[in-house]
């Protein structure tokens, strides 16, 4: 079974520790899916991957907890995420609700 892009985005956006403003930072994220999946049926059949630059922000993300960390993209949405790398390499946990 192979995996398919369903969206990417690129940008740049605000990367958040709990409510604390961390920086801005550069992304490149995608949304997969794979191949066989009806993605209306079964939303929770994605898998979020890419990078985002965290140069001057090591220290500031080991306190929160790499758990503890949110994208607002360009587009408002806010994407949960965990690094998965020293170099920035994040896996998405899933995007909060959009709220007004």
């Amino acid at each position: 079974m192979s995996r398919r892009p369903l969206e990417s985005l690129t940008g740049v956006g605000e990367v958040y520790a709990g409510d604390v403003l961390l920086r801005r930072s550069r992304y490149d994220i995608t949304v997969w899916t794979n191949d066989s999946d009806d993605v209306q049926a079964r939303p929770e059949s994605t898998h979020i991957d890419g990078h985002i630059d965290i140069t001057g922000i090591g220290e500031a993300v080991v306190l929160a907890g790499p758990n503890q960390l949110t994208l607002r993209l360009q587009d408002g949405r806010r994407l949960r995420f965990k690094l998965t790398g020293t170099g920035g390499s994040i896996e998405g946990q899933g995007f909060d609700p959009v709220t007004p």
